[in-house]
């Protein structure tokens, strides 16, 4: 059983059906998936932050979620919003919708507000599930790195271990909370939130010592 002492616990004060659902995806959970995480000492507990991590299962931001000390607030593709049973759960559960396709605006405004809010936003900036064996088939998508620069953001990367394995010990693992450099240079506004972006990915898969794209050098601020 997971010995984190925040399990949970993150939906008190949400609304009634956050509240059951919560309670009921936290008993499965603890005896099917038995996450364990690791490195609790860096998560901050005075801050809003963005939380970045690895995407390799649908389970990834449930897990994780039940690790936090305080409600994340997930980022997913407005694609999962055309069902009308799941667009209720995700909406009920405040799931910020994203349209990959263009720059949403209206996602970027909500991102901000709960940044500002002091709220913990989270994300993975891959976009969609990544094979493990094939890490840098995806680049990861620009546009989040312009919030991050601009508003000084505190980053927390994770690394969730997989696949999944029924009622075994599964790992996620948190890495030290950096900011990226808003003044690292480029030739292009894209060219170098595209970069930036890379070193987010690099900094969750940095955790486990996995490699990606290593032939890249980024500078950030260390926290």
């Amino acid at each position: 059983m997971s010995k984190n002492p925040y399990y949970g616990k993150n939906s008190r004060g949400k609304n009634l059906t956050v509240r059951i659902l919560t309670k009921i995806i936290s008993f499965l959970a603890k005896i099917i998936y038995r996450p364990t995480y690791h490195n609790l000492q860096y998560i901050p507990l005075a801050e809003s932050y963005m939380l970045f991590s690895n995407h390799h299962s649908i389970l990834d931001p449930v897990l994780i979620h039940l690790g936090m000390p305080k409600y994340v607030y997930w980022v997913a593709k407005m694609e999962l919003f055309r069902n009308p049973i799941l667009r209720f759960f995700l909406n009920k559960i405040e799931v910020i919708s994203l349209n990959r396709d263009k720059v949403d605006l209206t996602a970027m405004r909500q991102i901000i507000g709960h940044l500002k809010s002091g709220n913990i936003v989270g994300l993975f900036p891959q976009g969609k599930r990544v094979d493990r064996n094939n890490i840098e088939s995806i680049i990861p998508q620009a546009g989040v790195a312009s919030i991050c620069t601009r508003y000084h953001t505190t980053i927390l990367p994770c690394y969730s271990s997989g696949p999944y394995r029924v009622f075994r010990k599964n790992h996620f693992y948190f890495g030290a909370p950096f900011c990226l450099n808003p003044n690292f240079n480029n030739l292009k506004k894209s060219e170098k939130n595209q970069d930036l972006v890379i070193e987010i990915v690099r900094q969750c898969y940095k955790i486990a010592d996995i490699p990606y794209f290593t032939n890249r050098e980024f500078a950030n601020d260390s926290r």
